[in-house]
């Protein structure tokens, strides 16, 4: 019982730990005191960040009782173990990613109104304290601080699923690819290949600027469109759909499906990253809870399991769907093949 009790206490005051890193993330605190060397009182950051100094201080405490940052004295410094992470100016850097939790954090707060309704709240669509544009910004970052932890994985994964490697001439095309992090990885383990990301025109110049004098430069096209509306570009031998479809409902997701398919030439090779569900819908616990994810910001948002991924792509004109990598994350894949 006593066990019990301890699980309903850690999940219960889980939201607190992620409020506080939030914060942290947006006002930037540990960018700020690496700045300065590495230690800066309350009074100094508050100044620097044009924050309130009795909560400045209170935030920095609660960020020393969780392990993140050092006290000594009135100053405080960013745990030696934690600086890659925190530090937005790091390649490791994890503020982007924590940014964009503190914007959903605030679409959970009306989960219930959302189970009641069925659908998002309005009040769900408030910028963060760094305002709407720098949002996208931090939520594209994010999926980049995310991906570039995982694609080694993925790659190993698909490698041992018979997946890959493509042939040595093959045409990729990456939906929705963002700044590139899995074109670049496809690239680099196939030298022979090549690829076409495919986004919204201002991520694609994100990305654009990402490759820019880059050795891989000249193997990557870039494509702007929504795929929620235009065609993709066509002629090629294997289609990257990576974390898109849980931002979709059935109806979509065959849509969807459908351009892939014709955007592939005969024989070609569609790849579906995200979390496949089992036949419950219970499993993993991290799918259920990003189905939650997906109920309180996108209407129509889910996540699917794979016999409902299976029937999507055969209805959209595919045919041996395949559960190719079975995870408990969203690094599941699923594969089909477009007839020859």
């Amino acid at each position: 019982m006593d066990n019990a009790f301890e699980i309903l206490e850690r999940d219960r005051e889980g939201f607190m730990r992620a409020s506080v890193l939030g914060s942290m993330a947006e006002l930037d605190m540990a960018t700020r005191i690496l700045e300065a060397g590495n230690s800066l009182t309350a009074g100094e950051l508050a100044e620097r960040a044009q924050c309130d100094e009795r909560a400045t201080q209170c935030l920095l405490d609660a960020l020393v009782g969780m392990g993140y940052f050092a006290k000594n004295g009135a100053t405080y410094s960013v745990r030696e173990e934690f600086v890659p992470y925190l530090d937005s100016r790091a390649h490791e850097t994890q503020i982007p990613i924590l940014r964009h939790s503190a914007v959903l954090a605030r679409a959970w707060n009306r989960l219930s109104f959302a189970v009641k309704e069925g659908k998002p709240q309005k009040q769900n669509c408030q910028p963060g304290l760094l305002g709407p544009e720098q949002d996208r910004i931090s939520f594209i970052m994010g999926m980049n601080s995310v991906g570039v932890r995982l694609v080694g994985g993925v790659l190993s994964s698909m490698h041992e699923a018979g997946i890959l490697p493509l042939a040595e001439d093959a045409a990729i095309l990456d939906v929705g690819g963002a700044s590139g992090t899995y074109t670049r990885a496809f690239l680099q383990d196939m030298p022979g290949t090549t690829a076409v990301i495919f986004d919204l025109p201002p991520v694609i110049e994100m990305a654009k600027k990402g490759f820019a004098g880059d050795p891989l430069e000249g193997r990557v096209g870039f494509a702007a469109g929504d795929y929620h509306r235009d065609e993709l570009p066509a002629g090629f031998d294997f289609v990257w759909v990576s974390a898109i479809i849980h931002q979709m409902d059935r109806e979509e997701c065959v849509r969807l499906c459908k351009k892939c398919l014709r955007a592939l030439k005969p024989g070609g090779t569609i790849a579906i990253r995200d979390f496949i569900m089992d036949k419950s819908r219970t499993a993993p616990c991290a799918g259920t809870l990003f189905g939650i994810n997906m109920l309180v910001n996108r209407p129509g948002g889910r996540v699917f399991s794979f016999r409902e991924i299976s029937e999507d792509l055969e209805q959209a004109g595919f045919v041996q769907p395949v559960h190719a990598v079975d995870v408990p994350t969203m690094c599941a894949i699923a594969t089909a093949q477009k007839p020859a």
